[in-house]
């Protein structure tokens, strides 16, 4: 009866061991098609696999599939209030909205887990090495080599990453389209973190972008009327919701 009671026991562990781990597409650099890894019960089973030794962990990102699934609900949603405001605008206006809107279509969003990937982190925090369950993706590669000007302004898209360069300098030459807010601007950092930034001559101060950081100009406060910040708040999340590139 004893051996029995063990031998159950010892199954019901490994069984919900094997239910609790989780399955990991992994995209890195160099490899056209992911890699998939299966049984990885902690972070660290994930984060520590030697093949990703050199990888940059600062802009890497991994996003689970459910929560990728809000992810691209919440930026169609987004895209679709977008529309609206364009429509109830004109001229310059109108086409600056359809302008931000194309932008943000454009890009590919994910359900990111917000969790430090250093293993050097990971490995000495309890609470920083969660279980995985379910299935997840994960974006890792080398350091980026730019940063993306976004937003409201005449030519986003990305600029060589300089040391000792500042959001101002990232931005001089660009024209402000119609409505586009002339004081601040935000950096989406690689980790996801957000910062709001004075650029106007009046309150400018000097902050230097990681590479891989994105420099969003969005709506002015005092030119809209259908809520600008609080298209600002759901463009900077959906910001944070890219995939690496």
């Amino acid at each position: 009866m004893m051996k029995r009671t063990i031998a159950a026991l010892i199954f019901s562990l490994s069984t919900s061991s094997v239910f609790a781990a989780g399955t990991v597409k992994v995209f890195s650099a160099g490899s056209a098609e992911p890699k998939t890894l299966t049984g990885a019960e902690h972070l660290i089973d994930l984060v520590g696999q030697p093949r990703l030794a050199n990888s940059w962990w600062p802009g890497a990102a991994i996003a689970e599939e459910k929560a990728t699934v809000t992810a691209q609900s919440q930026q169609q949603a987004l895209l679709g209030r977008l529309a609206a405001l364009s429509g109830e605008e004109s001229g310059e206006s109108a086409a600056a909205i359809n302008a931000l809107r194309q932008q943000i279509q454009a890009l590919k969003v994910a359900g990111r887990q917000w969790v430090n990937l250093d293993p050097d982190i990971v490995r000495v925090s309890e609470r920083g090495n969660p279980p995985l369950q379910g299935n997840y993706t994960l974006w890792v590669g080398a350091q980026p080599t730019d940063v993306t000007v976004f937003g409201l302004i005449s030519r986003p898209g990305k600029q060589p990453f300089m040391p000792g360069r500042d959001v101002v300098s990232y931005l001089e030459g660009q024209q402000r389209l119609s409505g586009a807010d002339r004081s601040y601007a935000w950096v989406v950092y690689p980790d996801g973190r957000t910062q709001k930034v004075p650029v106007a001559y009046w309150n400018k101060r000097h902050v230097e972008p990681m590479p891989g950081s994105i420099i969003f100009v969005g709506l002015d406060d005092a030119f809209w009327s259908s809520e600008p910040e609080a298209l600002n708040a759901d463009i900077l999340h959906t910001l944070t919701q890219r995939i690496p590139e």
